[in-house]
Formats: C-alpha cells, sequence, structure tokens
C-alpha cells in the first residue's frame, strides 16, 4: 500500500528546505553546475503518479511501505537525462547528495539497484517482459533488398485494405489492453495533457499529427545461440531452431543505410505545430512490420488515448501513400498530406483524363489545365481550358465551346489523387514540409539521448527507455520556454518557494 503521497508544493519545499540545509552557504556551487538540472527537474508536476498507478500495488498495509512513485519516476527521468544507467544513478545519489534530494529522497536514504527494477516491472501490464512466448525459433535475414530510401513493400499487399476494412466495421474503437498502458497513461496525463495546456502541441480542436517509424538496433544476437551439435558434426549451415535472448526482435530493412538490422522498429506520432516536435504517442513495433500498417493500427490507439482531441490533418511520407489510409482518414474526417509513391502509381488517370503527379488534370496536348475555384464544402475542384484562360489558340481543341472545356476532380470520388489541400498548391507544400518535424523528434530520440546505447534485450526495456526519453521531451520543452524570458537566479529560486 502507497503511503501518503505530497502535492508538487510539498515537493518544492522539501527541496528547498534539504538544498538549503546540506550546501548552506555554498548556494554559488549550485549556480555554477546544477541551475538548469535544479529548473528541469522541479519545472514536473509528478504529484498524480500515485493516484495512476495505485492499481500496480497491494492494498495490505503489512510489511515495508514502498517509495512514492512520483519520487522514483522522477529519478528516473533525471537518470534518463543526464545518460546513466541505473548502476551509476545509485552510486551517482550516494556520491552527490543533490541528485537523490531532487528525485525527493532524504539524503541517506536512496533507494538500492533492486528498487528501481521493481519499480519497471510496475510500470510494465504483463508478468514477461517480452511480448511473445516463442523460445526457439529459426529466423533467416530476408534476401531481397531495396533501393536507397526505398522502403520494403508489405509482405501482404492487400493488408491494408483488409486492416482498415475492419477498422471503419464499426463506428466505435475496438481497443485492448496493452503491455505499455500504465507507461502512456502516465505520460498523457503528467506530460502531454500540461504540454497541451502550454500552447506547446498546436490546437487539439484541430490536431495536426505526423507519423513515421525508424530502425532500432536491439542488442540480441541475430544468430541466436545454438542448440543442436551440427557445427561438431561439420554442418554449419543448419536450419535447426535456436534459442533467442531477445524475442520480440526480427529483421527490418534499413533504406537510408540500406541494409537489414536486427531490432524493432520506432512509429512516433508527434505534432505537426508543436515548436519543439514533441511526440503524443510512441510505439515500439516489430522491425519487419510496414510503415503504412503501423500507421493504420497507431491512428486507431492514438484515437483511443486522445478521444477529446479532434484531428483535423495527417502529414505523412509515400510510405503511406496507400488508398485505403486516404479512406479511413477521409471516412474521420481528417485532411490526408500524404506524398504519391511514384513506384505505385502507374498511370494516374480519372475518366479520360491524365492526371499529374501533382493532381492536376493534363489536357489532351500535353498542357497543365487552370484551376478556376472550389468549393470547399464538397472539396470539388473545377478545372479550364488552358488556351481559352490563356487567350491563345489551341492546335487540337477538345471543346467547341467559347467557355473551354472545363473538368471537375473531387475528393469523394479519389481521394489519393485529389486530396482536400491541392499538391500544386503553396498551402499543401508548407503543410509538407512540417512533416519533417517527426524526424528531429526521432532524432532527439536516438542521437541527443542516445537511444541505441542501451542493449536491452526485452520489450519492456525498450518500452520504458522510448517512454522516458519521450517525458524528458516535453520537460525539455519546458525549460525551452522558461529561457524565453530570463532563467531565475538559485538565489530568486530558493526566495520563490521559500515565500510560497
Amino acid at each position: 500500500m502507497i503511503s501518503t503521497v505530497r502535492s508538487h508544493h510539498d515537493y518544492l519545499q522539501f527541496v528547498t528546505q534539504t538544498l538549503h540545509q546540506h550546501y548552506g552557504d555554498s548556494i554559488h556551487f549550485l549556480q555554477d553546475y546544477f541551475a538548469e538540472t535544479i529548473l528541469w527537474t522541479t519545472s514536473m508536476d509528478l504529484s498524480l503518479t500515485a493516484f495512476l498507478m495505485k492499481d500496480r500495488y497491494s492494498a495490505k498495509t503489512q510489511g515495508r511501505k514502498p517509495h512514492d512513485p512520483a519520487n522514483l519516476l522522477r529519478s528516473i527521468l533525471l537518470m534518463t537525462k543526464l545518460h546513466m544507467s541505473v548502476d551509476q544513478w545509485v552510486y551517482a545519489m550516494r556520491i552527490t547528495p543533490v541528485y537523490s534530494i531532487l528525485s525527493g529522497f532524504p539524503s541517506g536514504k536512496t533507494p538500492g539497484v533492486g528498487t528501481f527494477y521493481d519499480f519497471f516491472r510496475q510500470l510494465w501490464l504483463t508478468d514477461s517482459p517480452h511480448l511473445t512466448k516463442r523460445i526457439k525459433r529459426n529466423l533467416r535475414k530476408p534476401r531481397k533488398k531495396g533501393k536507397k530510401n526505398q522502403k520494403q513493400e508489405p509482405k501482404n499487399p492487400k493488408i491494408t485494405e483488409k486492416l482498415v476494412a475492419r477498422a471503419l466495421r464499426s463506428h466505435k474503437i475496438h481497443y485492448t489492453s496493452k503491455a505499455h498502458d500504465q507507461l502512456q497513461r502516465l505520460f498523457q496525463t503528467l506530460f502531454v495533457f500540461p504540454s497541451a495546456a502550454k500552447g506547446l502541441l498546436g490546437d487539439t480542436e484541430s490536431f495536426s499529427v505526423i507519423g513515421d517509424g525508424t530502425p532500432v538496433v536491439t542488442g540480441g544476437r541475430a544468430y541466436g545461440k545454438f542448440l543442436c551439435d551440427c557445427r561438431k558434426k561439420g554442418n554449419w549451415k543448419c536450419s535447426c531452431d535456436r534459442q533467442f535472448s531477445d524475442l520480440d526482435a526480427d529483421y527490418g530493412w534499413d533504406s537510408y543505410r540500406e541494409k537489414y538490422y536486427y531490432g524493432r522498429t520506432l512509429y512516433m506520432f508527434s505534432s505537426a505545430d508543436s515548436p519543439y516536435n514533441l511526440p503524443v504517442y510512441p510505439r515500439l513495433l516489430k522491425a519487419s512490420r510496414h510503415d503504412s500498417v503501423s500507421w493504420i493500427c497507431g491512428y486507431q490507439e492514438l484515437r483511443h488515448w486522445y478521444p477529446n482531441w479532434k484531428i483535423g490533418e495527417a502529414i505523412l511520407d509515400s510510405a503511406h501513400d496507400a488508398l485505403p489510409i486516404y479512406t479511413m482518414l477521409e471516412h474521420d474526417d481528417v485532411s490526408a498530406i500524404i506524398d504519391l509513391n511514384l513506384r505505385r502509381s502507374g498511370k494516374l488517370v480519372s475518366g479520360d483524363m491524365k492526371i499529374g503527379t501533382d493532381g492536376v488534370p493534363v489536357c489532351s496536348i500535353g498542357r497543365k489545365m487552370i484551376n478556376w475555384g472550389m468549393n470547399r464544402k464538397t472539396h470539388r475542384n473545377k478545372w479550364r481550358c488552358p488556351a481559352k484562360v490563356g487567350k491563345w489558340e489551341c492546335p487540337h481543341p477538345c471543346s467547341t465551346s467559347e467557355y473551354g472545356r472545363t473538368f471537375y476532380t473531387s475528393t469523394k470520388d479519389n481521394p489519393r489523387l485529389f486530396p482536400r489541400i491541392r499538391r500544386d498548391s503553396e498551402e499543401w507544400r508548407q503543410r509538407y514540409a512540417l512533416r519533417t518535424g517527426v524526424e528531429r523528434c526521432i532524432k532527439r530520440q536516438k542521437i541527443d539521448y542516445k537511444l541505441e546505447a542501451s542493449k536491452g534485450r526485452s520489450s519492456r526495456h525498450w518500452t520504458i527507455r522510448v517512454y522516458l526519453i519521450a517525458m524528458c521531451q516535453h520537460a525539455d520543452a519546458w525549460l525551452g520556454e522558461a529561457k524565453k524570458e530570463q532563467l531565475p537566479s538559485i538565489d530568486q529560486w530558493f526566495d520563490t518557494h521559500r515565500a510560497a
């Protein structure tokens, strides 16, 4: 049973009093070395952690009382910020009292390594750290390779159509409980919603979401552990089952580096209108899963977790260029800003009219027709003959009318070729340029916070690590907002919280 927890105000009082008692007149030492760390850590109000995790603790009063979950969460976030392992962090708290005080622990009463690993198990809603129960398997690297910056096609070409048909079959979102639900609940309540309240995620009444996947290399061995004695008999290429330490990892294609990797795919949903490229829903999936499949599944989960947000537009790259995705987004009244995948396009035609890759009809002599207005209610565009508009003589007129040939395109008829925002417009170019925000969000995970520096072996390890980094990204944004104004000195910070 969780003992009585303190409010954020009480936590701040504890920090100010304990730091002052411990360091006394050496405040300049904190100003020189720990000023931003103190401001970063104390900006996070984690007082609701115990309430959100009450189901993960026993109701019995016997035995030793557990640590306040808010202190443990705050401590591992600070550990993630400083790029330390659990062993290094426990040692650092014992030799650097400011870290234990900022975490919320009295000096000399810091938890041990086992306490943190127990807390990780509380954050994961299944008994096993893996999502699959397979212990032995025969996994081979695929032979077919793609080209530079070209992701491989899904193994099942009809998978997106089937998934979307299943999603649209019911008006309700069917969501089954997942192992990462506790982490997502903490993430959205303690970080995403406060960031939205600060205006750092754009307009949640018309939310612009970006999605993209990236390879995450695992610490497990791709070839596994041999369980047979075939090598002793001279057979070095046997097909016997092997034992793998990372049961959920498999092979995926890294289109940027043009090679196969062994691990997972991190599929990130982030805000397009966030000045800090903040994440709202990270998902770790199989490395072999195509981005279009990851989007369909993750998009439904995103709507489940944020039911009060109205998604206004989805900005995606050409890997998501599949008609079922457009159909699903149009069904939900979401504007699709997706780049065309020319490998799938073939001949772009609508009726007897050719369509350019930018969605503009092309007349019989190969000239682009002129847009003559749009009905924004029905998303229907009118196009006119370029000769009649430009007042020049066409060598092969396709209409005897003085007004010239007209052609209409409608999003309802073909949402892929004729999206709500025309691909030839400046508005399209400006909105699609925001897609790089998710790449910067992923860069923060993989480069700034060194996601792959860890050599974990389980889905629990990697999922917790991804969520901790995502929480740190929001805390970094809050500090960035504070830096727009002059940050208070440590003396001023002490005086403010003493007065409170």
